[in-house]
């Protein structure tokens, strides 16, 4: 790796405001420091960078307004890293040749045939990171091979290099270069190995410059009602500290600022003061907007957050009415605990006798009530922000989730199960 020399510190990433570049970088925000509109560029120091990436599904047009700025940086011991389909015409490399070309078959993934390219010899680094099958799908031409550049991936016949690195660039930069497209398919949730590129790629490159990023494994449990099972349930201390948490218990009073500092995931449970909770809306929004994850257990009255909703509940007759059912598991919090997660003592209604209307975009979890009208007892929410780093909210529309479930071998394992999903929605191990 090139030295980067002066006090160069984190990551930029440019965007050209494509939907799929936005969407890969809030799946991805967590390694990514700065997000960066293309046309402010003019506006922004990029020397401060120990890297800037250029998302393919870029305009074509768009870079080369800015090359000067771009190839400066590069030239001046920056590390740019350039993601495209087709040729990066505007980057300043002498000998730097691209040849159009893709692979021959489009649908080769359906007929259990091997793609045509292959890592090159001698191996890359970062393939200890990234397998082959993390860099297959098609490609956007070719580049030769000029002096002083390593490739990482080939064509298996020779044709040329999809994926390079230029260690050391004179000035000292550094280059990494593929015509690989991963942040678009990524952003489009279409060809699952582009997201497995990019999961791959971003803890490398943090890596790579020696970046290291808080764990998000500090979870803070709200005591809001002084009765014993509701101050310290004790028993989910154990089970969030095998899941690599640590969790703290502190009482409700001390919520504000300095607390939520120092919290990744706030719990809230059932029991709460409304009008209390309602006096720290501003704290908890903020909280929210830095990236911070909120676990709700309520069924409100008077909702004490913007996006939440009264309470209803279901006819509990018959008694399949509040028989709480799977519906959406796509982030693992349920598949593991049994069908009789919900039956506390084997009674069911006290995890959940009803719902609140969830807000646009949210992802319904869990159904309770008719099962010809369905209504949801848990989602799962992103708060939205400009820079799409908001957190995630799991909204619980009934009792205490420290008390689920209470028998089997996964007894009392449901509230890390949701601490896990939210920690890796938020590192990009789950995308949402």
């Amino acid at each position: 790796m090139a030295e980067i020399p002066g006090p160069r510190k984190g990551i930029a990433y440019i965007h050209w405001g494509n939907s799929w570049q936005l969407r890969s970088f809030q799946d991805f925000r967590y390694y990514i420091d700065d997000l960066i509109y293309i046309h402010d560029l003019p506006k922004v120091e990029l020397s401060t960078y120990a890297a800037v990436v250029m998302p393919d599904a870029m305009e074509p047009a768009a870079p080369r307004a800015y090359a000067h700025q771009l190839n400066a940086y590069l030239h001046d011991g920056g590390f740019l890293i350039v993601c495209l389909q087709g040729h990066a015409d505007w980057i300043d490399v002498p000998g730097l040749e691209w040849s159009p070309g893709n692979c021959r078959d489009w649908l080769w993934w359906t007929k259990g045939e091997q793609l045509e390219v292959k890592l090159s010899e001698p191996r890359h680094p970062i393939t200890n990171s990234m397998p082959l099958s993390h860099m297959s799908w098609h490609w956007g031409g070719s580049y030769n091979l000029p002096e002083g550049a390593h490739s990482i991936l080939e064509i298996s016949d020779g044709r040329g290099s999809l994926f390079l690195d230029f260690p050391s660039l004179p000035g000292g930069g550094r280059l990494l270069l593929a015509s690989l497209d991963p942040h678009s398919h990524n952003g489009q949730r279409f060809m699952p190995a582009t997201t497995r590129f990019l999961q791959s790629f971003y803890p490398w490159l943090n890596h790579e410059l020696g970046i290291e990023r808080p764990a998000k494994n500090r979870f803070t449990y709200l005591q809001c009602s002084n009765v014993p099972s509701e101050w310290y349930p004790e028993w989910i201390e154990e089970s969030l500290r095998r899941a690599g948490f640590e969790p703290m218990f502190i009482p409700c009073d001390r919520l504000g600022p300095e607390l939520l500092k120092k919290t990744d995931t706030l719990y809230i449970p059932s029991s709460h003061d409304e009008f209390f909770l309602k006096s720290r809306t501003g704290d908890l929004v903020a909280f929210l907007e830095q990236g911070g994850n909120l676990v709700i257990c309520a069924e409100p009255c008077q909702p004490w957050l913007p996006f939440m909703a009264p309470f209803h509940a279901v006819p509990s007759r018959p008694f399949q009415n509040i028989k709480v059912r799977i519906r959406d598991d796509r982030f693992g919090i349920f598949s593991d605990l049994g069908e009789g997660f919900d039956g506390w003592q084997g009674i069911f209604g006290q995890y959940a006798r009803g719902w609140t209307d969830p807000p646009p975009g949210a992802i319904w979890l869990t159904d309770v009530g008719a099962a010809h009208d369905p209504k949801p007892a848990d989602w799962i929410w992103q708060y939205p922000t400009v820079t799409g780093r908001g957190g995630y909210v799991f909204m619980h529309n009934g009792d205490n989730l420290t008390r689920y479930p209470d028998h089997g071998p996964r007894k009392e394992e449901l509230v890390a199960n949701i601490a896990v999903a939210l920690r890796k929605l938020a590192l990009g191990e789950l995308l949402f």
